[in-house]
């Protein structure tokens, strides 16, 4: 009786993975595009420092 309840248990658990997948990579995509964002961002504040008089009359 315990060898089925503990694969009960898998075959549950494994269930509720396979439904959570679609909003796993929902987020996985979501903060990859964070990052990319962040990073462009970054980009330009370090090129401000860098060189600031591309930026003099902005």
């Amino acid at each position: 009786m315990p060898l089925l309840s503990l694969i009960y248990q898998k075959i549950v658990r494994l269930t509720r993975q396979v439904c959570q997948l679609p909003q796993v990579a929902a987020i996985a995509v979501r903060r990859r595009r964070q990052r990319q964002v962040w990073a462009e961002a970054e980009a330009e504040r370090l090129d401000r420092i860098r060189n600031p008089s591309k930026y003099l009359g902005k």
